[in-house]
């Protein structure tokens, strides 16, 4: 599953890597939880990429009272809950790496080897407030199962306008699961574990795990 998760990136790098225009400049954040706002892509009427920064982490369902943060790659298609924005409201959520922990309870930040900016396949739900936001999960494959056994979806840049532009035919390739030797991953501090704590010491890899 995804539950924390960061992104630190500039003006520059989003124009270069994703193709779009912005002068946003979104802070740096080490630790989004769940109902925190973060950075979404999503196609405008004209079919160009723009970002959202009002988006909620996790979409609120009263009947039961939290936030739900992710959805089944296997299942988004039949979910009465994510049906319709699998068809017409699907986005990119922007992340520089996640937080897992494994069945240990040891905390793992885990990122891409190169540490560009990932984007992570999503969902976009209207709220009585605004829009909130799911991170689609896979069942996680390689050295990576080791860590966890779901993994955010990492959308490949070959998939991003079909995901975008709301193309029909989506294909299980689209939402297949990262492989492992794309990415890297170590220990860091439990300090993740407390929403309060938002700052660049929590990627640091542990000297003494």
């Amino acid at each position: 599953m995804c539950g924390r998760f960061a992104l630190t990136t500039t003006n520059e790098e989003l124009m270069h890597r994703f193709e779009l225009k912005t002068e946003l400049n979104y802070p740096n954040r080490w630790n989004i939880a769940p109902s925190q706002t973060s950075l979404t892509i999503v196609c405008d009427n004209s079919q160009n990429f723009c970002l959202k920064s009002q988006d909620k982490f996790g979409f609120l369902q009263s009947s039961l009272k939290k936030r739900i943060i992710n959805a089944r790659s296997e299942t988004i298609k039949q979910k009465p809950l994510f049906r319709e924005a699998f068809k017409n409201s699907r986005c990119l959520v922007l992340a520089s790496g996640w937080f897992e922990w494994d069945v240990n309870k040891t905390p793992y930040y885990v990122s891409l080897r190169d540490n560009r900016v990932m984007a992570f396949a999503g969902l976009r739900l209207k709220e009585e407030t605004g829009y909130s936001f799911v991170i689609i999960t896979a069942s996680a494959t390689g050295a990576l199962a080791k860590l966890h056994n779901r993994t955010p979806v990492l959308m490949q840049q070959k998939f991003w306008a079909d995901w975008l532009t709301n193309v029909q035919d989506i294909q299980k390739a689209h939402l297949n699961p990262p492989e492992s030797h794309f990415l890297k991953w170590h220990i860091v501090s439990s300090k993740v574990g407390n929403i309060v704590n938002d700052n660049a010491n929590l990627i640091k890899p542990l000297s003494n795990p």
